[in-house]
């Protein structure tokens, strides 16, 4: 018996060393297979253009394939839902968006939280604007603002989901200039702009960068940033157009699920870092009418920290619906 239990015991003693072994060979040999990107938007959007683009140049940095893998609804809340339940191994990576993922756990049920997400990189930042068909009797913001004044309710503006940067920077216009449009909630930005250019709704609330793709069929009429922009040159902002409340951007991203091996994140993060300073990809990031804003991890944490206060604050001070 004392023999059998002693067999036993070294058994699982080598059971133990020899999982830890595999954990770490497999941990020192990452990546050794293709990785998939979770984008919580459909493809098209400003999200998938800018992550197939990231997903080119990464298996001359990673060393694997980045396989973009769209999981649309919920203004990114399915895709993010999903990213909740994937093993953290570094094999499923998501796509995020700011504020997305910090306010949507706030003021609904979702499988996810901000501490779901490891930060590897921010990408980059698109401001929002709000923007009509080419062919729109509203020529500025003003006539619109006056519009929605003289008919409430009546005006339907589409966003790309519930209480994502373009839907709160809705509410705070609403808010500040004591109007009241009739918002749409798409599942995402390609579907609020095909539901504009196709005459479903009047406005939209964007992607800077989805509306200078579309060139000459739209018209956008604000921009959501501190001072004008140089793809946009000739639009106000809404500061210049009495209403500094509103400024608003959806800023991107990849990260890891919670739980990761530390090694596979530092991995991670410096194969991202040398592809989002490389010249190719900067140059291609440009002509699709996208803003880099380039941030490490170090950075990251802390700047999710912050949004996290701001944000808090700003549901709490807007009047939601």
């Amino acid at each position: 018996m004392k023999k059998l239990i002693l067999f036993v015991l070294l058994s699982t003693c080598l059971m133990v060393n020899l999982t830890g072994c595999t954990r770490e060979t497999d941990v020192e040999a990452y990546p050794n297979k293709p990785i998939q990107l979770i984008v919580s938007y459909s493809a098209g959007a400003a999200t998938d253009t800018q992550a197939r683009i990231v997903a080119k140049y990464a298996s001359q940095y990673l060393g694997q394939e980045l396989v973009i893998v769209n999981r649309p609804g919920g203004g990114g809340q399915v895709g993010w839902n999903y990213f909740a339940s994937v093993e953290p191994d570094g094999y499923i990576l998501t796509a995020y968006n700011l504020p997305h993922i910090i306010t949507q756990p706030m003021i609904g049920e979702t499988s996810f939280q901000l501490d779901t997400f490891e930060p590897i990189v921010n990408w980059g930042w698109d401001p929002t604007v709000f923007a009509v068909r080419h062919d729109s009797p509203y020529q500025t913001l003003d006539a619109l603002l006056e519009a929605v004044r003289q008919s409430p309710g009546t005006i339907t503006i589409g966003h790309a989901g519930k209480f994502v940067g373009q839907h709160l920077a809705i509410l705070l216009l609403e808010q500040e200039a004591a109007i009241h449009f009739e918002d749409v909630a798409y599942n995402g930005a390609a579907d609020a702009l095909a539901a504009l250019l196709g005459g479903h709704i009047q406005v939209v609330a964007g992607n800077l960068s989805d509306m200078y793709r579309q060139g000459d069929e739209v018209r956008i009429l604000a921009i959501a940033t501190e001072e004008r922009h140089p793809y946009a040159p000739d639009v106000p902002t809404f500061t210049e157009l009495g209403y500094p409340s509103v400024k608003m951007s959806t800023d991107r991203g990849i990260a890891a699920k919670a739980g990761t091996p530390a090694e596979v994140i530092n991995r991670l993060e410096e194969s991202f870092l040398q592809l989002l300073h490389d010249e190719d990809f900067q140059e291609e990031m440009a002509q699709a009418g996208a803003d880099l804003l380039i941030m490490n991890r170090n950075d990251l944490l802390q700047e999710f920290k912050q949004r996290q206060a701001l944000y808090t604050d700003l549901l709490e001070g807007i009047t939601t619906r």
